[in-house]
């Protein structure tokens, strides 16, 4: 995550969503630390009139928080993060050389973690609904499965699995139907890495049947994802909403404002005109395909009965369920499941 100080903005955004981070080390040519640029430097120069092929010399943070590699205090460093609000501390030498970059995460002391959410860290499973068909994204779908979609050297998949265990959270659970021998060879890479095992449906059974499956599992708490969308949020934050309100399911939701371009004429019970309103704006919470549920909640489900997810939270609604909403920016999630969107998000 690191680039020189003679790039450009565009190289700059490239790395930056490659490698979903918020922040990059800008290095001087002789790769000493020269400071950091973040994705919010990026957009104040472009408000001031700064163009993609412009330098990120005059835009960057020239004086950046940093640690001695013979100085890392854990506890010290920890207070920074909280303080500063920052998303990395580059670790350096006495030539001012990179060593490492240190994340908030490389600095959480689970140890003084409440004993509610250590518990749910225990208890507290991921599963990925990697079953459907892709028919969006043929004829590359006719071939391969849409979690494995090409990610730079990764895949759709990697890249949810990796925004997971950022966060410390290990233990997946990947539902399969279609092409599910690809997905079991594919994940044999991560054997020895994550606690993982593939749930293969015995037919189509919609998007949630196969959660049915899950029911007498382990985990007391699961993260549900679908296997087409990158979401770049602290997963924390969700786990202590859903538990802090006591949810029996959270539905991760994104704010999106829509800009009519006509004006638009009023009118009213007997289509009478009353006037007309210009140009007006609708605003909608989208349900972006991440949920939290509590397992119990998985006692609902018939086994091998088809069902999908807006029925399965209906039927949560029926039986007097607690259902939560954790709100995100819109700029915080991206859909992947169609050819427009997958190509914008690599092009990027």
């Amino acid at each position: 995550m690191e680039i020189l100080v003679n790039s450009n903005i565009r190289q700059a955004i490239k790395i930056l969503n490659r490698h979903g981070t918020k922040t990059i080390i800008v290095l001087d040519r002789y790769k000493k630390l020269a400071g950091t640029l973040s994705d919010g430097d990026i957009r104040r120069s472009i408000i001031k009139g700064f163009n993609l092929e412009s330098s990120i010399n005059n835009i960057y943070n020239k004086n950046p928080i940093f640690i001695y590699e013979n100085k890392i205090d854990k506890k010290k460093i920890r207070k920074i993060f909280l303080k500063k609000k920052i998303h990395l501390i580059p670790v350096i030498n006495k030539k001012k050389k990179l060593i490492k970059i240190l994340h908030f995460e490389d600095v959480l002391d689970f140890e003084n973690f409440n004993h509610e959410n250590k518990k749910n860290f225990k208890k507290l499973g991921v599963i990925i609904m990697a079953g459907g068909k892709g028919i969006r994204m043929q004829p590359y779908t006719k071939i391969f499965p849409k979690p494995l979609l090409p990610m730079g050297e990764d895949t759709i998949i990697d890249l949810i699995v990796s925004k997971f265990v950022r966060y410390k959270i290990n233990n997946f659970y990947i539902t399969t139907n279609y092409k599910h021998q690809i997905i079991n060879s594919h994940f044999k890479k991560y054997k020895s890495k994550i606690n993982y095992k593939l749930v293969k449906e015995n037919k189509a059974l919609g998007t949630a049947g196969s959660l049915s499956y899950l029911k007498n599992f382990k985990e007391d708490l699961f993260f549900v994802s679908n296997c087409d969308v990158i979401i770049d949020v602290n997963y924390n934050d969700i786990l202590n909403f859903h538990t802090n309100n006591k949810n029996d399911f959270t539905i991760v939701a994104s704010k999106k404002s829509i800009k009519f371009p006509y004006g638009v004429c009023l009118i009213n019970g007997n289509k009478k005109f009353k006037g007309f309103k210009e140009k007006p704006s609708y605003h909608f919470l989208l349900n972006i395909g991440l949920y939290l549920i509590n397992r119990k909640e998985l006692l609902l489900l018939k086994k091998n009965q088809k069902i999908d997810m807006d029925e399965f939270i209906q039927k949560l609604k029926n039986k007097k369920r607690k259902i939560g909403i954790y709100e995100i920016d819109h700029n915080k999630w991206q859909d992947l499941g169609n050819w427009e969107s997958y190509n914008n998000y690599i092009k990027n």
